[in-house]
This record gives C-alpha cells, structure tokens and sequence, in this order.
C-alpha cells in the first residue's frame, strides 16, 4: 500500500510540475478521470500511463526560434564633389591692348612661366590648330581713341586718359615734350614696337613717345 501511495504522489508531482510548465487542458482532464476512478489498481494504472506521456514530452525538445543576425547598415559615404572652374584663355576685346595678359601668339610671356615647360616659350611659334577647331583670333597691333584728359608730372611727363578708359603714361627714360591741345580734343594711336614696348602718335604730329599702360 505503502508503494502505491508512492507511485500516486511521484505522478502528482510530474503532474503538478507539467501544468506549472504548460497549460493543457486535455492534461487535466484526464487527470480529473484517473481522480475519479475508485479502484485502486485502475486508478494507479491511469496515472501510470499519465505519468508515461508527461516523461515522453519532457523528453522531446523544444523548438528555438532560429536568430539571425542583421549585417550592420553602412551609410553611403558622401561622393565628393567634383568642381571645375573654367578659365577663359582668349581675349578679344581690345580693351586688353597693353595688358600683360600672360599669352601672345599661344605662348606664356616671361613674367607668367610657372613651370620648366613654360619657360622660353614666348620664342616659339604658336601650336598648330587641332582638325575642325578655329583658329584663335590674331593679337591687334594698334589701337585708336580720344583723348578725354591729360595730365603731366613734373618732370614734364604726360598721362592721357583716353575715352576708352585706358589710361597710358610716358616712360620716364622718354625725354621727348609732348604738346595736347586745351581746345579740342586730341586722337592718339598706340602701337607694338620692339621689345614689348608701346609709341603713342598724336594725330596730325611725327613724334613718337614712348609709353606703358597703367589702367
């Protein structure tokens, strides 16, 4: 008697235990029939089998919900940006006439070579033109204006100031006097002469004065 009372308590416990672990209706139901039969023998023989398929389910493991890993997100690097500045290598408005502008017939003047490839390059003939592409216009050798205003130093050296905003002044190695009329107003022409140097001719005159470009 003694081992029954056991063997009741040990499916009471694995009982207990199951309906800690799952809520299973059917489990106990059926527990509720086996409490209920009032033959000893048949009621041991019906925990004994409840006890049996509570040791089957313990048995078989339970499924885990696989875990993956996400790959870390990588923010998209920033592109950088490409910027470009283009630089204009032609000039034709003649209001440049007398500038250095750093080019004359396709090479780099003196003041303006930068680089071992530069250097000397204002001997050479210009570089010949690429197939379908026009020629670069030609460098002006003169320009003509009026004069608007003049003035002189007092070394007697003059500065005009011509109607196309440029404003030219005689060398002061140039020991020449040049006489601009108060009453009306004088028309010069500026010229290339050698060396990269400039003569201004005042209409209706022969001198020739040496001048630079100042604006």
């Amino acid at each position: 008697m003694n081992s029954r009372l056991l063997a009741m308590l040990a499916v009471l416990l694995l009982v207990s235990t199951a309906a800690q672990a799952s809520p299973n209706d059917d489990l106990t139901a059926a527990i509720g029939k086996c409490a209920a039969v009032t033959d000893n023998t048949a009621r041991l023989a019906c925990y004994d089998q409840i006890a049996a398929q509570m040791k089957t389910m313990a048995a078989v493991p339970q499924p885990v919900a696989p875990q993956t890993d996400a790959p870390p997100t990588v923010a998209p690097q920033a592109q950088p940006v490409q910027t470009a500045t283009a630089a204009s290598s032609k000039e034709k408005d003649d209001s440049w006439f007398g500038l250095d502008l750093g080019s004359w017939f396709g090479a780099v003047s003196p003041n303006r070579q930068t680089t071992p490839q530069q250097f000397g390059s204002e001997s050479l003939p210009p570089p010949p033109v690429a197939p379908g592409e026009a020629p670069p216009p030609k460098p002006i050798d003169s320009i003509t204006a009026t004069v608007s205003d003049f003035a002189y130093n007092p070394y007697g050296r003059f500065t005009v100031f011509l109607d196309n905003g440029q404003i030219w002044q005689q060398l002061q190695g140039d020991t020449s006097q040049a006489r601009f009329s108060k009453r009306q107003k004088d028309t010069v022409t500026i010229s290339r002469a050698a060396l990269g140097s400039y003569s201004l001719v005042i209409a209706g005159h022969l001198e020739l004065y040496k001048v630079k470009r100042i604006k």
